[in-house]
């Protein structure tokens, strides 16, 4: 299976905080989320990592070295991640997890995701009601729903910020990436593509995380959140 994280943003909901630093670089404890994101990667078999980088991509770059491969997305600052993924999208074949790259998760997250039979599949977390970022309404297996201004009543779950698409699915994927993009529709999210199947009827899976620990890093707060896990389970 490849994968693909994507991590070109500025992250300017946490850029104070993070010091001017791409906020995959903040550590926990000794070691930075980008770091411990590939390193159980590699403890899952998972070799074949492509990391889409932006802002300050030579810093990255210095943290990873040849552990991954590297695509640059030049236009960070006025595109969004749907263009980031363009940018690899001749890698775009097979079996691919495409994940953002500000997330912290315990093992068993990837453990879901590389057990994974259906074609599509979008992760999420079914206790994440009341605070809730980005929110999922879900019918039986389908996501039939999805937005940030989804009220809580009308609130199944909350995305994790990774999906798994195999390769039955993804020339359709990929058709409609390059689609979108040739619409010029750059400051999509590249969840958007799977996004734009629902409406035609086409089944966009969820998997719920079952109750284990994982958070993204879009504030000051979530970085506490983990600091907090991770004291609480002496990781």
């Amino acid at each position: 299976m490849k994968v693909f994280v994507l991590v070109a943003g500025v992250g300017t909901r946490i850029s104070r905080f993070a010091q001017g630093l791409p906020k995959c670089l903040l550590k926990v404890g000794e070691t930075s989320l980008i770091r411990q994101m590939v390193d159980r990667m590699y403890q899952h078999g998972l070799r074949d990592i492509t990391l889409v980088t932006g802002y300050k991509n030579h810093l990255i770059e210095k943290e990873l070295g040849d552990r991954v491969s590297y695509r640059h997305n030049p236009f960070f600052h006025v595109t969004n991640s749907i263009s980031s993924l363009w940018f690899a999208r001749d890698l775009l074949e097979g079996d691919a997890l495409i994940t953002n790259g500000d997330l912290y998760y315990e093992d068993r997250v990837l453990d879901l995701m590389l057990t994974e039979k259906r074609d599509v599949m979008m992760l999420s977390d079914k206790t994440r009601i009341q605070e809730a970022d980005y929110r999922f309404k879900l019918d039986g297996d389908r996501i039939v729903g999805y937005g940030k201004d989804i009220p809580n009543e009308e609130t199944d779950a909350e995305y994790v910020g990774m999906a798994v698409i195999k390769k039955s699915f993804m020339p359709s994927f990929k058709k409609r990436l390059e689609e979108l993009i040739s619409k010029q529709d750059s400051n999509k999210w590249w969840e958007d593509v799977l996004y734009s199947f629902i409406p035609e009827g086409t089944s966009i899976h969820y998997r719920d995380v079952g109750g284990a620990f994982w958070a993204e890093v879009d504030y000051v707060e979530d970085y506490e959140r983990i600091f907090r896990w991770v004291n609480e389970h002496n990781r």
